[in-house]
């Protein structure tokens, strides 16, 4: 896959430009299937390692700041950062962890043990996306995650028809349908 300097589409409404995005890739890591595959018969493979999920998804942020930096140096307009998830073992859990470095449990518990990857090279650049919408590419519905200081929350909020987003000002993930998201947007691919 070609890296591009810049994001890939800007986002119109009407003819007027409102925001940038940027979709990414989260793929399947093939790591252990690809030793399996040249593994002699009754041979070990694999071994211990860091999952590579938490460094994927902190690469694809830093990645697309620097994209969203190109074009949109004084951030006038949004940058929205899309994931398209294909792999399973990979949630908007994991996105929101990288995000905040916190793990969410069950029952409301809050573990802050993923800071090395939210307090690490994304520190900041985090900040300059102002929407993160996450896809299952097995589902048929989005997640957004907004970042309530974003100088644009109320611009994306109305641009997206969710004035509950807007009035209620605080950070907050909600679920919209996919052919909702497509009619509140118009993609306009880069030229290549």
């Amino acid at each position: 896959m070609r890296a591009s300097k810049t994001p890939d589409y800007r986002v119109l409404k009407s003819a007027d430009l409102v925001a940038y995005c940027e979709a990414k890739h989260v793929q399947y890591d093939e790591w252990l299937d690809k030793q399996l595959v040249d593994a002699q018969p009754l041979q070990l493979v694999g071994g211990a390692r860091h999952d590579p999920i938490f460094n994927r998804l902190t690469t694809h942020t830093h990645e697309a700041h620097k994209q969203f930096i190109a074009v949109n140096p004084r951030h006038d307009h949004p940058n929205i950062l899309v994931f398209a998830n294909s792999d399973r073992h990979c949630t908007f859990s994991d996105l929101l962890g990288v995000l905040t470095g916190n793990f969410y449990g069950a029952g409301g518990v809050v573990e802050p043990i993923f800071k090395e990857y939210s307090d690490g090279r994304i520190m900041f650049e985090k900040m300059t996306i102002d929407v993160y919408v996450w896809w299952n590419d097995w589902q048929a519905v989005e997640r957004l995650w907004f970042w309530r200081n974003s100088q644009h929350y109320a611009n994306v909020s109305a641009l997206l028809d969710r004035p509950d987003c807007a009035s209620q000002g605080k950070l907050r993930t909600t679920r919209i349908e996919q052919s909702s998201f497509s009619i509140h947007f118009t993609f306009e691919a880069r030229a290549k």
